[in-house]
């Protein structure tokens, strides 16, 4: 269970991930934790209390949105903050030539447009109120250059890229960022991707990225500032085993 007093930003908690990172912080009640999603969830929402703040239905690609957003945090935390973004679409294994522009469009907006649009409106709220941490994530495959997730892939080390920008452009303001690159995520929907093949048990937990990511906000220094953090456990099957195997196709 994490502990101290901390004030943090959830964008995407609806997905997978972010509610783990809901429930996770919401544990500690000395915690003033916002959370937001482009839909609404009743588990979310149960969340609300005097320490908890549920904001959904905000597309983080449209600018009014954003701005209630930020408005929204400003009046919640008026001190400093962490920003974890959450959010990301992976739509499924395809080639360049079967996967729409419009889907690859949805990839790209989820992935990093999404990611940059939060930065652009919520940074100068956090260089206002002393800093921060920022947290992106990306994923391990990326650096292999599946075929099948090409635009996945981009879009990842896209998200890299710009969390790097973000480390350099504004350490002097107290925001430090970071991307934390993950291996598989235990989750149905990659259980059920994944059926065939891969260790389910020794892929990432939802808590353990939690804590990780909350003990990396809570002892960072500006040595580990940009740096991409890579999460993954020892599988027989992902190092061992062809990707094209693992897969169901």
């Amino acid at each position: 269970m994490p502990t101290g007093k901390q004030a943090y930003v959830i964008t995407g908690a609806n997905s997978f991930l972010g509610k783990a990172f809901a429930e996770y912080l919401y544990a500690n009640k000395d915690n003033k934790v916002f959370l937001t999603s482009r839909s609404k969830l009743d588990c979310l929402d149960k969340l609300s209390c005097n320490n908890v703040r549920y904001l959904p239905n905000i597309d983080l690609t449209v600018e009014c949105d954003l701005d209630k957003l930020r408005d929204e945090i400003g009046n919640f935390i008026p001190n400093k903050f962490h920003v974890i973004n959450c959010v990301g679409y992976f739509s499924d294994y395809k080639t360049i030539e079967d996967m729409s522009i419009m889907e690859a469009k949805r990839v790209f907006d989820s992935n990093i447009l999404a990611l940059y649009s939060v930065a652009h409106k919520l940074i100068p709220l956090m260089n206002k109120r002393g800093g921060g941490h920022f947290i992106g994530f990306s994923t391990h495959t990326s650096y292999q250059h599946y075929p099948y997730m090409v635009a996945f892939n981009a879009a990842k080390i896209a998200v890299e890229s710009l969390i790097q920008g973000i480390s350099n452009e504004y350490i002097e303001k107290g925001i430090i960022a970071n991307t934390i690159a993950l291996a598989t995520l235990d989750t149905e929907v990659e259980r059920k991707i994944k059926s065939k093949g891969g260790d389910p048990q020794n892929w990432l937990k939802t808590d353990e990225v939690c804590s990780l990511v909350d003990n990396l906000i809570k002892n960072s220094n500006n040595l580990i500032n940009g740096n991409i953090i890579h999460a993954y456990k020892h599988s027989a099957t992902y190092f061992g085993k062809s990707y094209f195997d693992r897969i169901e196709k």
